[in-house]
């Protein structure tokens, strides 16, 4: 069975190590363009320099986004600033070629018509008249833009709003430790399912949510005098994002820590844990690696543990 979970976690990995590489390419020219658009090399890291030059460039736009209100050190410093980049590479591009298109044309203009008055003397009205109307449409578009802009954010948020935060998952795992009660056990693969709900309480830079989890369990026993164990335990989590203490992975590597109690077709007892949930770039998705600690008191009286290992996969609302 050990074998199993080893092929399963492999074919996960390599799954998805094909749908990465075949989104790479694309996204790794949109970045060099938008490297271009506001002035940076190429081979220039995304930096605390490459950040304030962004923000700046936003700002020039009148553009004020939330997800950079923390700063660079705060927001996850290089890595959760690649990791916003990432994620908005696509709008951020829009804004900037958008407004430099319309800032060259007039530009050109411009010069044809100090060209004309350095030359002649006279001022040619038509080129006058061509700067006046794209400075006119430039000063519509943006506030067609803006609105437009404002609104996408609106409805965007409120789409957050209801269903941010939200997880559902299902994965393999096997025992991986047993109490002396369950020692002589034989343990085997099994399922898991759990939702985290997109409601919670944020307590300093811990944002801790509601979930429910469920699981099987088996331990077989090969010896008619002993007992076997067959059944499910399910209840309610608390889910406590570490996200923002542990930094490593930046944003698309979600850090949980997991606590609650269970009710096992045994007995009751308690569950603690964590999960690592790597979000697949900008796919609502998530392959997973998490552990359980078990802890049960049997109808009969008796007490155990046993300790998982799970892998999985996840379908996730940022």
């Amino acid at each position: 069975m050990t074998m199993t979970c080893r092929y399963f976690a492999f074919i996960l990995i390599f799954f998805a190590v094909i749908l990465c590489e075949g989104l790479e390419d694309d996204k790794t020219e949109k970045i060099e363009t938008l490297k271009q658009k506001i002035g940076l090399k190429t081979t220039d890291a995304f930096d605390s320099f490459a950040y304030n030059i962004l923000v700046e460039k936003l700002d020039s736009l009148g553009i004020k986004d939330e997800q950079l209100k923390d700063g660079f050190d705060w927001g996850g410093r290089q890595a959760g600033f690649e990791t916003y980049i990432n994620n908005n590479i696509d709008t951020l591009l829009s804004f900037f070629v958008k407004v430099e298109d319309i800032v060259i044309d007039k530009n050109e203009l411009m010069k044809q018509k100090d060209f004309i008055k350095g030359n002649n003397e006279v001022e040619n009205p038509q080129i006058i008249q061509a700067v006046d109307n794209l400075s006119i449409k430039k000063s519509n578009i943006d506030k067609i833009y803006s609105n437009d802009k404002s609104q996408k954010i609106k409805n965007s948020r409120s789409r957050r709003s209801l269903l941010s935060g939200l997880r559902i998952g299902g994965g393999l795992g096997k025992t991986i430790i047993k109490g002396s009660k369950l020692s002589s056990l034989t343990s085997y693969t099994e399922s898991s399912f759990n939702i985290r709900f997109p409601f919670g309480l944020k307590i300093g830079p811990f944002l801790t949510s509601i979930g429910y989890e469920t699981s099987k369990y088996s331990f077989a026993s090969s010896v008619d005098t002993l007992d076997s164990y067959y059944g499910n335990g399910s209840g309610v989590i608390i889910n406590v994002d570490l996200s923002k203490i542990i930094k490593i992975g930046g944003k698309n590597l979600v850090k949980e820590f997991v606590v609650g109690s269970q009710n096992y077709d045994h007995g009751s007892g308690l569950i603690a844990g964590y999960n690592v949930n790597l979000i697949l770039g900008s796919l609502p998705c998530s392959l997973s690696m998490s552990s359980r600690f078990n802890t049960m008191k049997f109808n009969n009286g008796d007490t155990s543990y046993w300790g998982s290992l799970y892998v999985g996969l996840g379908l996730d609302f940022l």
